[in-house]
């Protein structure tokens, strides 16, 4: 790899071999100069391109493409021209497309940007003048005291240039992802985990029951959208898209750069008029209803883990007697309450009671697991007997269904009663042994024959 800054010429051997395919480069003879800054291997990948009748930019961005780099350029359109390439270095194309005048290319892994050369010629330049940063008749870009403007100018012709390789999509599923400083990664998609950038991603950013954080010097040239999770944008960072979170909070930075619309429900004053609110309450509600899934398969799942067979007792039970379940579950649970109300009577009774309840919801949430993968085998066993398949479908008939009016309360509660008559029936899955038989009521002593 060569690190240091380099001046390429490019020989005329090389602008014979490829000058028949350039249209704009006829007369042969031009040599370009551009100045190399940042790691370049020593070795580019050749490439293929046939290009007609486009703008000199069209043709660096096709180059760009078939090669995998991702361009930024701030160079003049150029000529139309004419490009047939078979199997050239990639390097040695992007030369002769910038035969007109000198440059500076940049790179930093995949990611190249290309912009005009000062205006003082390089060591050992030919002396006749020729236009370094502007085309012929435009005007002079004048440098303003804060540089504002050449962002700007910079920001767009980013924008425009955005080419369709950018990196490879990631996607992870029930775990987290980072993003290191120097990686180049496309669109990111993250469910049931965290993310972290400290690279760029030149791409969409989707994460769904996880926090997302954009660290310092990181880059998101996309949008960023988050549901369930919490959002940080840390001093230093940007992103050029919009950015959406629902059902978590947004933190930014006073020196993060967002240069989209945001759309925040736990932010203040977020919307005007009864229609943004009545969407912000409705995307409210559904980022809840999301993570409150995720979570109820996530603790179906570490019961199936840990304790398979008594999950299996609670099943059967539950395909073979699921209304005796349903009046056992209410019974239970009006017992339960009485129970507690007894207990709460006396100062010592209280921490029991508190005690007994939470283990009461405990056992109710795995019960409603069962429910809920009974449901899925009934729905698709005979597709997969996986368990945490059965569970999941589950799990997704109940978001979709939880979100009809009054009708999802009914088979949200139906799904708990059901779940804790099984684990009454069961005698909370088989942790309480039944008494053995031949013993009375008084306890196991029998009266003499």
């Amino acid at each position: 790899m060569r690190t240091v800054s380099t001046r390429l010429v490019s020989s005329r051997l090389a602008a014979a071999a490829l000058g028949a395919a350039l249209g704009a480069s006829a007369s042969g003879a031009a040599t370009a100069e551009i100045l190399r800054k940042g790691a370049w291997p020593d070795v580019e990948p050749k490439v293929s391109v046939e290009v007609s009748n486009e703008p000199r930019n069209e043709a660096l961005k096709r180059v760009a493409q078939a090669a995998g780099w991702s361009l930024v350029l701030n160079v003049p359109p150029g000529n139309v021209v004419d490009l047939h390439v078979q199997d050239q270095p990639a390097d040695r194309v992007l030369e002769l497309l910038l035969a007109d005048g000198s440059y500076v290319a940049t790179r930093d892994g995949d990611l190249i940007a290309i912009a005009p050369a000062p205006a003082a010629p390089y060591p050992g330049a030919p002396a006749p003048e020729r236009p370094a940063a502007v085309s012929p008749g435009a005007p002079a870009p004048a440098a303003s005291p804060d540089g504002a403007e050449d962002d700007d100018a910079e920001d767009e012709d980013a924008e425009e240039a955005r080419p369709s390789s950018r990196g490879r999509d990631r996607f992870v599923t029930g775990g987290s992802l980072r993003i290191e400083k120097g990686e180049v990664v496309n669109d990111v998609s993250v469910i049931g985990g965290s993310l972290d950038v400290w690279g760029t991603v030149t791409g969409d950013i989707d994460v769904m029951g996880g926090s997302t954080h954009i660290h310092e010097g990181a880059r998101v040239r996309g949008d960023v959208s988050t549901v369930g999770g919490p959002l940080t944008v840390a001093d230093g960072a940007t992103i050029d898209g919009d950015v959406d979170v629902v059902g978590g909070p947004l933190r930014r930075g006073e020196r993060a750069r967002i240069r989209g619309d945001v759309n925040n429900d736990a932010s203040p004053g977020g919307g005007d008029g009864a229609s943004a609110k009545g969407a912000s309450t409705l995307a409210r509600k559904a980022g809840n209803a999301v993570t409150r899934t995720a979570f109820l398969f996530a603790f179906g799942a570490v019961m199936l883990a840990l304790w398979p067979r008594r999950m299996e007792a609670l099943k059967v039970e539950i395909a073979a007697r699921p209304m005796r379940s349903f009046a056992l579950g209410v019974v239970g649970v009006l017992g339960a309450v009485a129970v507690a109300a007894a207990l709460c009577v006396t100062l010592i009774g209280i921490p029991f009671a508190v005690i007994g309840l939470l283990l009461a919801v405990v056992a109710v949430v795995a019960g409603g697991c069962a429910v809920l993968e009974t449901a899925g085998a009934g729905l698709f066993g005979h597709r997969t007997r996986n368990p945490y398949a059965h569970l999941a479908i589950g799990c997704l008939g109940l978001l979709i269904v939880s979100g009809i009016p009054y009708v999802g309360g009914a088979l949200c509660a139906a799904v708990a009663l059901i779940g804790a008559g099984a684990l009454v029936a069961t005698r909370l899955a088989g942790l309480l042994r039944p008494r053995p038989r031949g013993e009375g009521a008084a306890g196991p002593y029998r009266t003499a024959p």
